[in-house]
């Protein structure tokens, strides 16, 4: 005959399977509570990483909306300055105190032309405002390139203008260092030496014409002596002459280039990237 459970160990049996079945109750939920808090730990890390990074793009683009910003001002300045400049410069072409001391105009500058560059819209034709306008006093003040010949033939007019070239002994070019500022333009030197020997008054009136001279020329160095003075026979005369030796400094303007400028931004001006710093090894 088989051998049957007692009341007791049917009794033990079933605490043991009821026990069991807690443990793997209390296993399931362990574990359902430990993937609920992996899964919730996981979203958490996305969204503080996605927060972190959304907050550098926002402060990175923040600072590339404060550059245009002021890209934009610039932008605006150089417009305002060049409406400025242009008016101006319409204003000088037509400025009759330039006009009194400016060469003979192109038999090419017709009353139709003249009448079209002083209209209202401004100076289209840069080359016929030029040479057709007041303008065509300032390349004889201040020429924009280096012109040794052309200094020395402005330099010789003067002198003839004069006293019809007499006491001229030489006219040639000199060293004449250094370069000057004004007004924001720079400019560059042109030396012209030049030798006279005449009577005091002559000298004075050409001195002065120089110094009149719509072209600037300043004195860098300059000798006087008292020299005799011979008539036609040979024979010294009671009025003695200057003997002139001066370096004078004339002035060309340096040629303007448009300046373009960039702009890095990081995120981080720090970085090696920004800073141009090599990487170390």
């Amino acid at each position: 005959m088989a051998n049957r459970a007692t009341p007791k160990q049917k009794k033990n049996g079933r605490g043991k399977g009821v026990a069991f079945a807690k443990w793997a109750k209390i296993d399931k939920a362990q574990r359902n509570m430990l993937i609920a808090v992996c899964i919730v730990s996981v979203f958490l890390g996305i969204t503080l990483v996605g927060g972190i990074y959304f907050a550098k793009v926002i402060a990175f683009n923040a600072k590339v909306i404060s550059e245009k910003d002021k890209i934009i001002a610039d932008y605006k300045s150089i417009q305002t300055s060049l409406k400025t400049i242009s008016g101006r410069v319409a204003e000088m072409s037509q400025s009759e105190r330039l006009e009194a001391v400016a060469r003979t105009r192109s038999t090419d500058c017709t009353q139709q032309i003249m009448e079209g560059l002083a209209s209202a819209d401004g100076i289209d034709d840069v080359e016929l405002a030029r040479t057709c306008t007041a303008l065509r006093v300032i390349p004889d003040a201040l020429p924009s390139k280096l012109n040794k010949e052309a200094t020395l033939a402005s330099m010789n007019q003067l002198l003839n203008w004069s006293n019809n070239g007499s006491g001229i002994e030489s006219i040639s070019s000199g060293e004449a260092s250094g370069g000057s500022i004004s007004d924001g333009l720079t400019v560059d030197p042109i030396g012209a030496s030049i030798s006279l020997n005449d009577s005091s008054n002559n000298i004075k009136k050409s001195l002065d014409l120089i110094e009149r001279s719509i072209r600037n020329f300043d004195i860098a160095s300059a000798s006087i002596a008292w020299v005799d003075n011979y008539d036609e026979q040979g024979n010294a005369t009671y009025e003695k002459n200057i003997e002139l030796n001066a370096l004078y400094r004339a002035y060309y303007a340096t040629g303007v280039k448009i300046e373009k400028k960039t702009k890095k931004i990081c995120a981080d001006d720090t970085s090696d990237k920004c800073t141009g710093r090599k990487k170390k090894k």
